[in-house]
Parts: C-alpha cells; structure tokens; sequence
C-alpha cells in the first residue's frame, strides 16, 4: 500500500536536490541534469506501473 508514495518520496528529494544544486552552482553540469531527468522518467515509469496493477487488482 505505502508503494503509491514512492514517485512523492522521490518528488520531494528532487526538490530537496534542486534546492542544494541551485545553493552549490551544479545546476549547469550536465551530470546533474541527466541525474534529474533519470529520476522524473523513474518517478513517471513507477506512476504509471502502479496505476495499471493498482486498477487491475482494485
């Protein structure tokens, strides 16, 4: 059940991150922006997974 909030959990350390790399200048590296999207593709692939077993055992 607590899986739902994993793709919120992994939003909030991103901004937790954006915050941190905006204070620090890593904004502009390109390994933090790969990093960023890497984790928006994982958050989106984890919404999208649960969604589909989460209506079909629903």
């Amino acid at each position: 059940m607590y899986a739902i909030y994993g793709p919120y959990v992994l939003l909030a350390a991103v901004a937790v991150a954006l915050l941190f790399a905006v204070n620090r200048d890593l904004i502009s590296t390109i390994q933090f922006r790969i990093m960023m999207i890497g984790a928006a593709v994982l958050a989106l692939a984890w919404t999208v997974f649960l969604g589909a077993v989460w209506q079909e055992y629903g």
